[in-house]
């Protein structure tokens, strides 16, 4: 089956993985002066927006190399499937650029099976993947796929692996996390509340989020492989802005390292049609009642605008699940956004869909022997042309996706190098 030829591929690299990690480099260890120690993880910020809840900032994810540079945000994680990035092996993924030690999004759902073999092997879950480089930070549900209505309970919350589902409660989750131990993790939560949720639903969402936080970390401090990572807590609440900042009071009361914002959307699709001015009320509301001292963090397959929004007013981490979602529908990113101006189009409402990405698919393309974009310095636009991919994706050739990705997470990665600038130089 599928399944199982999945299982094998996993296996079979993790043991590739063992017999040359002599020769892997040690995972990174970054340095500086934190205003909030997380477990091995420190995040500061070096610069407020002035009139905004906006912030630039430094986190230093893991152990190992003393002369690993911290990574800045705003910025995204490297959205994974299985422990890769879809379409790309890790050489691939290291042709772009500044993509280094990345720190990476592990979704539990398609890993909760191999939790025995990741603990038989000892290492972690980013050396039994093939990348020791890249800090891994585990979220509960996969961004990419919509999470299924109405199976969390008072037993524990139900995520879907390769043979089904599987309902956690917080001994049975904090046991894998012993085995994956990851940089940092996301406690169990429910956030399954879609717009149309009762008060009745948001409120019971409320009350378990909070419950499954203590119990997550009451089982994190009695469990000694779990010391020096990291925990977050996750807002709920849906769209009621009384179940919003119930949570958020309850949540800031705990021992946590960051905060995850969800409950606006159930993943997937879904996350892709989110539109800021939707939630603007509710999350200025949730961020003021937020310490400045740790970060804080929002996925989905966010729209750049969205991002460019959510971060002026207080976000610091996201992920590349859009990048990942436009390659997998054949398109290449193409926004403007090398400059403050191009930045100010997205704010203004101004960036049309046809501005978005290209649609590789369109036979258009077949004859135009020009890179993706004009001046993109990425692998694919390097050297390949439009028509070349074209002609990949008609014959149905992989090759047109891992193409796709390596341009459209170097675009996205982009985004956030300008973001960052964007902050510092007009909100100061």
């Amino acid at each position: 089956s599928s399944d199982g030829a999945f299982q094998c591929f996993v296996l079979a690299r993790a043991r590739v993985v063992r017999i040359f990690q002599s020769k892997i480099p040690a995972v990174a260890h970054f340095c500086s002066r934190p205003e909030h120690c997380l477990g091995i993880m420190r995040f500061s910020v070096s610069h407020m927006c002035k009139g905004r809840s906006g912030r630039c900032g430094e986190m230093l994810a893991v152990k190992g190399d003393p002369d690993a540079e911290p990574f800045l945000t705003p910025t995204c994680l490297l959205y994974t499937q299985a422990g890769s990035v879809p379409h790309l092996t890790c050489d691939m993924l290291h042709k772009i650029e500044n993509v280094g030690r990345h720190p990476a999004l592990f979704p539990l759902p398609p890993l909760v099976s191999l939790s025995s073999s990741v603990q038989e092997f000892a290492a972690g879950i980013s050396k039994f993947t093939g990348m020791p480089m890249h800090a891994a930070f585990i979220r509960i549900q996969d961004p990419m796929k919509s999470t299924p209505s109405g199976f969390n309970d008072k037993a524990g919350v139900s995520v879907w692996d390769q043979g089904g589902r599987v309902l956690l409660n917080a001994q049975s989750f904090t046991r894998i996390m012993e085995s994956f131990k990851p940089a940092c993790y996301q406690a169990l939560c429910d956030s399954d509340t879609p717009k149309d949720a009762t008060r009745k639903r948001l409120q019971r969402a409320v009350e378990r989020t909070t419950s499954l936080l203590d119990q997550c970390i009451a089982s994190k401090s009695a469990s000694s492989s779990l010391t020096d990572c990291s925990i977050l807590g996750t807002i709920v609440g849906g769209y009621s802005r009384d179940h919003r900042i119930a949570s958020v009071k309850e949540i800031v009361k705990r021992d946590v390292d960051g905060y995850v914002i969800e409950g606006f959307h159930v993943d997937g699709p879904a996350s892709r049609c989110l539109k800021y001015e939707d939630v603007r009320d509710l999350m200025e509301e949730v961020i003021s009642h937020l310490p400045e001292d740790k970060p804080r963090f929002m996925h989905g397959i966010l729209r750049p605008e969205f991002i460019l929004e959510a971060a002026i007013n207080g976000v610091d981490i996201f992920d590349t699940a859009f990048a990942n979602a436009a390659t997998d529908d054949g398109l290449a990113l193409s926004f403007g956004c090398s400059c403050a101006e191009d930045l100010l189009v997205m704010l203004e409402g101004n960036l049309l869909e046809h501005q978005l990405a290209l649609d590789m698919k369109d036979c258009r393309y077949r004859d135009q022997f020009v890179p993706l974009l004009e001046q993109c310095t990425c692998y694919a636009c390097k050297h390949f042309t439009r028509a070349y991919i074209n002609h990949l994706l008609s014959t149905g050739e992989m090759l047109a996706y891992v193409l796709l990705n390596l341009h459209n997470i170097h675009h996205f990665l982009k985004l956030f190098c300008t973001i960052r600038k964007f902050l510092r130089e007009l909100y100061s």
